[in-house]
């Protein structure tokens, strides 16, 4: 972020800030503070985040449910705010909810869910939403519920993650478990803990916890070594929001799912988007990660057409404090942006592992829910009558999580396995595709070890082992598509399976076809009934069907390109 542009003061005292603007981009801090209240009532959602917050509105209804049935019995619980649990954006706490809060607090309580903690204008903290648990010691803790993991299982010498029930406070360690570190929690727990600082009711250690998935009990965070960096991410938002520190545009991550990178229409009037700021300037965050962006600016180039003309080769430098991918790919990648190209070769002769039998898999899952589907794809080159080709899905439509997840996955492996055992039976080669390995790796090591020899929830017929699984994936038998497209393309527009297979020839049938939009069908599918179950169930499979299928598209085209 380039500290430039226009500073604006808001009224004397009117200037706080919330956890929830602690990953965004200050520009876009910058564009909320000036567009006013409601801001957001006209701007467009990103299908994928609204698709999440409803997801993640289900879990935390269900996480409040199976609390309060655990909750000790002589228990004072006391419900403020209904279903709410934390901060959702945009969501300010009616002063109600205050004041039934602070009642709360003052009278004692063990625990309250959804407090709604006031803002505190002398530091410019937001008031939020989230659950607080008293601890022995004397006040309280903030407590999250959110819908990602947690934990993670315990692996090597990594220090055990702390657990409590909330009603119970009393920290342990779970030698089973390992603490997850989302820098978002981190920063909405220490808002909180400042809040609660602020009326007088903190913990008298930094310390919060976070309710979400892979753990029945909290998990413990000790918030004293993160209270510096969060305590300086506020001040700079805060100097943002009150006009004291410039901002100008620059391409990351977010703007992918920002409403102000493409812009929109309000009531007529049109709302400019970033993107089209930053193409008038032919800025070089365009081309290059936001990591790069300062070395870049900082050796002078800060344009696409700048940094096209860097040489390449041997004389070819990279400017101090390069990181990440080598500097002749950002030229690479900046000259096939001018050129309008979106996939480009940076090797001679592009290659990928080929084999006599092959197979294409994509699997589907719902969130961390569980994955419910398994898509493959044989192909048998030079033929062979004893080979069935084709698209084969091995499903479960349960709702999940449920063991018949299991049950789905252990089809699959069956299958799987049967055709590389058939194919070096026959004295074929086999190999086994994917499109990033990252996912289909890490469900395949969860099914097994939820539903394996050892399940930690059930032991489902057929389900191999961790040390099966993981013998598979370290094989050469396993291979990584999107690691081939990595390592010998550049591309102006990401590596993703829908920006690449285009460029191979490939067309999904459904134009909406993607991830995210699938977790729609997917909830549609499990919701509905009659037709309009058998009618989302299909566009699931189809959908399915053509990644498997773009997976093949662009191996294939990968092979060509070699020729």
């Amino acid at each position: 972020m380039e500290d430039a542009g226009t500073t604006v003061t808001p009224p004397p005292g009117s200037a706080v800030v919330g956890p929830a603007s602690g990953a965004r981009c200050l520009h876009r801090v910058a564009r909320e503070r000036d567009a006013g209240p409601g801001w957001w009532r006209s701007a467009p959602i990103d299908e994928g985040v609204r698709l999440r917050a409803m997801a993640a509105a289900d879990r935390r209804a269900g996480l409040r449910e199976r609390a309060l049935r655990n909750a000790l019995p002589d228990a004072r619980v006391v419900d403020v705010v209904g279903d709410h649990w934390t901060d959702l954006p945009g969501d300010v706490p009616g002063p109600d909810d205050e004041a039934a809060t602070l009642d709360a607090l003052a009278g004692g309580a063990a625990l309250v869910w959804g407090a709604a903690l006031p803002a505190d204008p002398a530091s410019g903290r937001r008031g939020l939403r989230c659950a607080l648990a008293a601890v022995p010691e004397g006040g309280y803790a903030p407590v999250l519920v959110v819908n990602h993991k947690v934990v993670d299982p315990a692996r090597g010498r990594s220090a055990p993650a702390r657990v409590t029930r909330l009603l119970d406070w009393n920290p342990a360690p779970d030698p089973t478990l390992r603490l997850r570190r989302h820098p978002g929690d981190l920063d909405r727990l220490a808002h909180a803990w400042r809040l609660l600082e602020v009326l007088g009711h903190a913990a008298p250690r930094p310390v919060g916890a976070v309710l979400g998935l892979g753990s029945g009990r909290s998990v413990v965070h000790d918030l004293e070594p993160v209270l510096p960096a969060a305590e300086a991410n506020h001040a700079t938002r805060l100097a943002v929001v009150r006009g004291e520190l410039g901002t100008a545009p620059s391409r990351i991550g977010e703007c992918r799912t920002c409403p102000w990178w493409e812009g929109w229409t309000d009531h007529g009037m049109p709302v400019a988007g970033c993107r089209d700021r930053l193409a008038a300037a032919d800025d070089v965050s365009l081309v290059v990660g936001g990591g790069q962006v300062g070395p870049l600016r900082e050796a002078g180039i800060r344009t696409v057409a700048r940094l096209a003309a860097a040489p390449l080769g041997s004389g070819a430098e990279r400017p101090p404090g390069w990181n990440g991918e080598p500097f002749a790919d950002a030229v690479l990648r900046a000259r096939a942006y001018r050129e309008g190209l979106v996939v480009v070769p940076k090797v001679a002769r592009p290659s990928i592992a080929r084999a006599d039998v092959e197979v294409d898999v994509d699997l589907e899952s719902h969130l961390d829910d569980g994955a419910y589907l398994w898509g493959t794809l044989l192909t048998v080159r030079d033929g062979g009558d004893s080979w069935e080709e084709g698209y084969r899905a091995f499903l479960t439509w349960e709702p999940l999580p449920d063991t018949d997840e299991g049950r789905a996955f252990a089809e699959f492996w069956r299958w799987l396995t049967g055709v590389r055992d058939g194919a070096r039976e026959a004295g074929r080669t086999f190999r086994a595709y994917c499109y990033s390995r990252s996912a289909e790796n890490a469900w395949m090591l969860s099914s097994a070890a939820r539903f394996g020899p050892e399940g930690t929830v059930a032991v489902v017929e057929g389900v191999p082992s961790v040390r099966e699984v993981r013998d598979f994936v370290g094989s050469a038998q396993w291979v990584d598509v999107h690691e081939a497209v990595r390592t010998q393309f550049v591309s102006t527009a990401g590596m993703g399976l829908k920006v690449v297979a285009p460029v191979a020839g490939f067309a999904w049938r459904d134009p909406d076809a993607g991830g995210e939009a699938s977790l729609g069908w997917y909830r549609d599918a499990c919701a509905a009934r009659g037709e309009e179950r058998d009618a989302d169930r299909a566009r699931i499979l189809a959908y399915n069907e053509d990644d498997v299928r773009a997976t093949r598209a662009v191996r294939e085209w990968i092979d060509r390109q070699g020729r």
